[in-house]
């Protein structure tokens, strides 16, 4: 017996050891594919730092907003911000093409050398959300405030950074002489925030109609950021590949009412309670693949020993790449189809028993599912309690399909961020896009839709989105510039 179980110890350690071996060797391999150092050629590109910080200011003073209700939208606001346009940006709107499209939103034209070839699009949208609170921002949120190094406002970074930052790459390229090979359209739309359909999406359906194939598709999503990986000191540029489904599900519980001297059971509010608690128990299955698997794959290179083991033997360490991941909102996001209730209704009266009670979740929904099958879900879950589930009609999208992120225009877009960021080049990777962008409505027409800004922005600075006090750093939005500038120069090449 005793010897049997020296053999058993015997093997069991060499198991171990070759295991060990097997993940120190992996980690050394991956390790070896970080790119060395390279001294890249810095972008030649002279920008008027003043002029162009103060053209982005004024075109924030413009409350371009979009709200649900489409009876209390500005149409004059837009048509300002067209003519601020018009008349800051010369070279472009005497050279390209303009269209309104959709009654408010924007197509620029700038015909290529070679027609026969695929075209490329950059987008961006003109419309930004309400302001709910204007007192507590530091500088009025339309006022159009450079102070203190940043420029100040609705839109700064949500996302008139895009529709200003290309049409200044855009007018420097024409001043510079520069001939694109590629046609390069310039798409604007006028209702992104309340999703797209009179904007983006009519934009879409024209060029389909005209017939026009995209090689690449550039909108607005992912920054420039660090620290995502504890060790790893290179910033990071986050190319969103695709962006997670949309789905709004009302719930609905009734019940008799009454006095609440006298209460039953169950009440309305009781039953949809628990309804929500059921859904928030039971979350969807976490997936460790697509974006999100890129993602940590090519971070994986450039992380310390500890976390390299990690990243490179997803294979047996997947499970606790998801523990840790689910561990932040932004982690768990990137892992899952989210389930968040937004809304919940019930009573008039705190001594008066609701005959109704109503919640709206909202749900994100991951690559590979669909809206159909999360629907199916809930009601699976909550099919022993009475409780109504119904579909909040123009709500539903399906994810995106996720780009190619090992091809050509991947490549192109990685060499134009490394050379616009020349001084410090980031680490260029893949992501899954948490939210909605008009970008989805143009995977129809390209394989290589993108979504990146390039600028570096904190994540208290991604807080301010839809919040209180937006805002970009000057230096961050001449990064986006040169960005931008080195972006069109590549992608729209032969």
């Amino acid at each position: 017996m005793r010897k049997l179980l020296l053999r058993i110890l015997a093997a069991t350690s060499g198991l171990i050891l070759g295991l060990v071996i097997v993940l120190l060797v992996r980690a050394w391999q991956v390790g070896q594919q970080a790119e060395p150092p390279v001294q890249l050629k810095p972008l030649t590109i002279t920008l008027e730092v003043e002029a162009l910080t103060q053209r982005l200011a004024g075109a924030l003073r413009l409350p371009t907003i979009s709200y649900q209700d489409p009876t209390r939208i500005d149409s004059s606001a837009f048509r300002a911000l067209h003519a601020y346009l018009a008349a800051n940006f010369p070279r472009v709107h005497a050279r390209l093409r303009r269209e309104v499209v959709g009654g408010l939103s924007l197509l620029y034209t700038w015909v290529g050398q070679d027609t026969t070839l695929p075209a490329v699009l950059f987008m961006g949208h003109q419309d930004v959300v309400p302001v709910a609170t204007p007192e507590a921002w530091t500088h009025p949120p339309f006022g159009g405030i450079v102070a203190d190094g940043y420029v100040w406002g609705r839109g700064a970074l949500d996302d008139k950074v895009s529709v200003l930052g290309v049409l200044e790459a855009v007018e420097q390229l024409l001043a510079d002489g520069f001939r694109p090979v590629r046609t390069i359209y310039l798409a604007f739309g006028h209702d992104e925030e309340v999703g797209g359909r009179h904007g983006a999406r009519q934009i879409a359906e024209l060029l389909a109609a005209r017939g026009v194939r995209l090689i690449t598709v550039v909108d607005e999503g992912g920054f420039v950021v660090d620290g995502i990986i504890p060790g790893v000191t290179q910033p990071v540029a986050l190319i969103g590949v695709a962006e997670k489904g949309y789905l709004s599900l009302e719930l609905i519980a009734t019940a008799p009412g009454g006095h609440s001297s006298t209460p039953p059971h169950q009440t309305a509010i009781g039953t949809l309670s628990q309804a929500i608690v059921t859904l928030e128990a039971h979350p969807f299955p976490a997936r460790l693949d697509g974006p999100t698997r890129g993602l940590l794959e090519r971070l994986a290179p450039y992380a310390p020993i500890g976390s390299r083991v990690v990243l490179a033997n997803l294979w047996l360490f997947g499970p606790l790449m998801k523990y840790l991941l689910a561990q932040s909102p932004a982690g768990n996001a990137s892992l899952r189809t989210t389930t968040a209730p937004t809304i919940f209704e019930a009573g008039v009266k705190e001594n008066v028993l609701p005959t109704r009670a109503r919640a709206v979740v909202n749900f994100r929904i991951y690559p590979g599912e669909t809206v159909a099958s999360v629907e199916q879900r809930v009601r699976l879950l909550l099919q022993d309690l009475p409780v109504q589930v119904r579909r909040l009609e123009g709500t539903s999208t399906n994810p995106s399909p996720i780009s190619d992120f090992e091809g050509e225009a991947f490549r192109r877009m990685v060499a134009a961020i490394q050379q616009a960021w020349a001084e410090d080049p980031p680490i260029v990777a893949p992501y899954l896009v948490p939210g909605a962008t008009d970008a989805r409505y143009f995977t129809g027409l390209s394989s290589n839709v993108y979504r990146f800004i390039g600028a570096r922005i904190t994540s208290d600075l991604l807080a301010t989105l839809h919040g209180v006090d937006e805002r970009i750093p000057v230096e961050e939005y001449v990064k986006a510039v040169r960005t931008y500038y080195a972006l069109l120069r590549t992608l729209s090449g032969p």
